[in-house]
């Protein structure tokens, strides 16, 4: 049994996870102050492409599969986006962030991205299993850009 099996152990890692990201935005934006943007950017994948890298080599001790390049070249083209997607959303951050803040840049994001992924989820894109957009998810966005408004508001 994987400790990825444990709900908790999952759940706490999204916490982890949500507090990286909104603390993310905020540390790239102020290295952007000083770096300027676009080299920013740059240093930032730099620095996530070596931790990345260590995390490979703890994955898989040390050995990567014999067969990795073959079963990397089987992945569909679009697979192969997540790093330009990830650099739009550090650039967005850099740029947001000084303009309308921490807090609700954060926000904007998080409403967008649940929103997508319960579309992601009704419509299987990319794959994902089947998950109906409801009545009550439809009532939870509608809770979602309430929030977002006031966050920006106030």
């Amino acid at each position: 049994m994987s400790v990825l099996d444990n709900i908790i152990f999952c759940a706490f890692i999204c916490v982890v996870g949500g507090i990286a990201t909104a603390s993310q935005g905020a540390v790239n934006s102020k290295l952007g102050q000083f770096s300027g943007q676009g080299l920013c950017s740059t240093i930032v994948f730099f620095v996530g492409a070596i931790t990345s890298c260590i995390y490979f080599l703890i994955e898989v001790k040390g050995r990567p599969p014999t067969d990795l390049l073959s079963t990397m070249g089987q992945a569909p083209w679009w697979a192969w986006t997540g790093g330009v997607i990830g650099a739009v959303f550090v650039i967005i951050t850099i740029l947001a962030i000084p303009k309308l803040g921490a807090g609700t840049t954060t926000a904007i994001i998080v409403c967008a991205q649940l929103i997508f992924s319960c579309i992601i989820d009704n419509f299987s894109i990319f794959g994902i299993n089947y998950r109906q957009y409801t009545v009550w998810r439809g009532i939870a966005t509608v809770g979602l850009i309430s929030c977002v408004a006031a966050i920006a508001k106030f």
